[in-house]
């Protein structure tokens, strides 16, 4: 018996319908000689580092760098909200894998880096050594299932695939393990530090420092009433409104003679078919949505089997996917039935616009699946509908013919004054049939004159405006930076390397920039998104090399140099090593600016007399504590007291801040409402400070003394 492993449960029932496997067994599905199982999505990560060593629970400088020997090993994903049911679903892939009764596997996971290491990962953890062979589809419908089955790789194919994406996640997790510690310690307040989401946020903050430093300056146009504007051949403005004012008193209702009218024929290509990172940022653009959230509209699409596998890069289809396309094109008359008889009339256009294998890596564009026809019979939320629409509308134009249309620039004089304008006629739709009016106005002037005719200028108009800074990121235009990183890095070889796959992955870019929010680094406001002051400070305290786009590209360039054996993966770990050692030891000899919020001291502390603050643990735990009581002082301060150290045999009690502050400042304070669990009695008491105690560690602790009175259940 066969075991497939597909990475969700939504995918391995689709691929279990196809194959026979229907009869349902403790979670997996069985017949036809196979069995399938999934893995939640997620079941196993690399360790973190407590769990190599318990003494990297506590974030100390001393420790850094954490480098586990290069043994990484995985261990379970941690998820409080699903630990159980990981455990489970763990427990039960372990049995089958191990099982007698299977023979060999197929990793059924998703088609790239992560789905492959999303199954090795596994496939380590509980110790299996069986054959497997990959299944590699690019939509989960089933003509796409069955012709993956009867052409199933060998797992050796993908060796070098699975080493690539095991070393970026070591890589990601040596430079975001130990810098995140580095400056959290450094800066007292926690500090997350990433290779790629590192990168985004220094982006962002440059950004907004340009737009902030930038100075606006006036400047002046001068319109004819056809809306002709004023140039000299270099400028097409004025600096000084008084200028604009002494041409336009010399021109009104003065005679304006056409110089020329001269109509050129222009073309304007069809759009390319839709990535992931394009079709996040149409969808942002249009329709509001962020990236992260077209993401999963596109996940719930392909598992509905309408759309093509959608964490692609490419924006091309293969050669031997063309013969399809014109019967796939029949199935969307529903869409606009005229507009696409139209263009089966004409016949689909495949130029290397649309057909391009060179361009194709794992994936091919995101299009419809040959299921479109069924359409009507799949329940859709109306989110997915408008990104679908969206497929669907760029899947039709890009095999329609080239938008044309005659441009026809006037030249006008007036007293030696020369003002100019287009007017644009469209001559052939093309491709902007299937779009709406809006998107294809241009926005030109719509008038028509012949070279030599004269009228009076009337009317001329001086329109005031001003310079604009650089416009703030959206999520679409950052998604569109992040893909064409390329642009922004002047080492020529580098930057020709990252033109292919840019900052991030098209599977991560979306998760990157919730990241980033949700650390506080940046915000979103609608589409805009800006740098925190956080953000900001974070950026300016990290060093160059840590931030910049450049080193994140470089690694990039190693890690596919590993996909393509030209490295080893060994030697790119051992740099990063370097790398972060380097930056734990510049550290070391840094001033480092507190990034922690002003603390309010809750009053004297009753040892020493120095402030006592309230600080919260990574455990969510509450703790109040003496400025005096660092580990880093040669006598510290024994005055740390937990939250819920004092009434931890009362039901729902603990020490809150108010209470503290009167025990502080007076010396007792009377708490209500006390329960003992084992009398079963309510009572109040009048606390104050009493002798210290020595704890199992040897170490002295502050002692609290309680005076019960009132118990309400009778008795003192």
């Amino acid at each position: 018996m066969k075991l497939v492993v597909a990475e969700k449960p939504s995918v391995a029932r689709e691929i279990a319908k196809v194959i026979g496997a229907n009869e349902s067994v403790n979670g997996a599905l069985y017949g036809n000689g196979y069995v399938v199982s999934n893995a939640l999505g997620h079941l196993v990560q690399l360790k973190e580092p407590d769990e190599y060593d318990e003494k990297f629970q506590k974030w100390t400088l001393a420790d850094l760098p954490i480098v586990p020997n290069f043994e990484f090993k995985v261990n379970v994903t941690g998820d409080k909200d699903k630990d159980e049911l990981i455990k489970a679903q763990l427990t039960k892939l372990a049995a089958l894998m191990n099982s007698d009764e299977v023979d060999s596997i197929i990793c059924a996971t998703d088609a790239d880096r992560e789905g492959e290491c999303i199954f090795r990962y596994i496939y380590e953890y509980v110790g299996c050594t069986k054959p497997f062979e990959r299944l590699w589809i690019a939509s989960l419908t089933a003509e796409s299932i069955q012709q993956g089955f009867a052409n199933l790789k060998p797992s050796l194919e993908y060796d070098k695939m699975y080493a690539a994406g095991l070393s970026r996640n070591k890589v990601d997790w040596l430079f975001g393990m130990n810098l995140t510690r580095l400056y959290t310690l450094h800066s007292g307040a926690l500090c997350s530090v990433g290779r790629v989401q590192t990168a985004v946020v220094n982006m962002i903050v440059q950004r907004d420092n340009e737009i902030s430093s930038f100075v606006k300056k006036p400047f002046y146009k001068l319109k004819l009433e056809n809306g002709a504007e004023w140039f000299d051949g270099e400028d097409d403005s004025f600096s000084d409104r008084q200028q604009a004012e002494a041409i336009k008193a010399k021109c009104e209702h003065k005679l304006c003679t056409v110089k020329s009218a001269e109509t050129v024929l222009k073309k304007e290509n069809r759009p390319l078919l839709f990535s992931l990172t394009s079709l996040q940022s149409e969808a942002n653009e249009k329709l509001g949505m962020s990236a992260a959230a077209t993401l999963v509209i596109m996940q719930n699409l392909y598992e509905k089997k309408l759309l093509t596998y959608p964490r692609t890069d490419s924006n091309f289809i293969t050669d031997d996917m063309a013969a399809e396309m014109t019967e796939r094109v029949k199935m969307l008359r529903f869409f606009d039935e005229a507009a696409v008889d139209d263009l089966l009339l004409d016949g689909l256009i495949f130029d290397s616009r649309v057909v391009n294998d060179k361009k194709v890596g794992g994936h091919h564009a995101i299009i419809p699946t040959e299921n479109i026809g069924e359409l009507d019979k799949i329940e859709l939320s109306e989110d997915e509908k408008n990104v679908l629409n969206m497929v669907i509308t760029r899947f039709l134009a890009v095999f329609s013919k080239e938008y044309q249309y005659n441009e026809t620039e006037y030249i006008f004089e007036v007293c030696g004054e020369t003002f100019k304008c287009k007017s644009k006629q469209s001559v052939q739709l093309g491709w902007k049939k299937f779009y709406s009016d809006s998107e294809g106005k241009d926005g030109s002037s719509p008038v028509s004159y012949k070279q030599g005719e004269t009228f009076e200028t009337k009317n001329l108009e001086i329109a005031e405006s001003e310079t604009k800074p650089p416009k703030a990121f959206t999520e679409a235009s950052l998604l569109r930076a992040m893909e064409n990183i390329d642009r922004r890095i002047e080492d020529k070889e580098l930057s020709e390397y990252v033109a292919k796959r840019g900052l991030g992955t098209p599977a991560t870019r979306a998760s990157i920039i919730e990241r980033v929010i949700k650390v506080g680094y940046v915000e979103r406001s609608k589409k805009t998104l800006k740098s925190t002051e956080k953000g900001r400070k974070v950026i300016e305290m990290l060093p160059e090399d840590v931030k910049n786009i450049e080193m994140t590209a470089e690694m990039e360039q190693q890690l596919a140099a590993i996909e393509n054996g030209e490295i080893s993966a060994d030697d790119v770990i051992a740099q990063i090593v370097e790398k972060v050692n380097r930056v734990i030891e510049l550290e070391k000899t840094r001033q480092h600016v507190s990034l922690a919020p002003p603390r309010e001291s809750l009053g004297k502390c009753p040892k020493c007399g120095g402030a006592v603050y309230m600080g919260k643990l990574k455990t969510g735990a509450v703790i109040y504590y003496c400025e005096n009581s660092s580990q880093k002082n040669d006598d510290p301060c024994i005055f740390r007291v937990f939250a819920d150290d004092l009434f931890w045999k009362s039901k729902k009690k603990t020490l809150g801040v108010k209470t503290l502050q009167t025990l502080l400042n007076k010396g007792k304070v009377k708490v209500t409402g006390l329960f003992s669990e084992k009398k079963g009695t309510t009572y109040d008491a009048i606390i104050s400070f009493g002798d210290d105690w020595e704890g199992k560690d040897g170490k002295l602790h502050i002692g609290f003394k309680m005076e019960f009175e009132n118990n309400k259940k009778g008795g003192k």
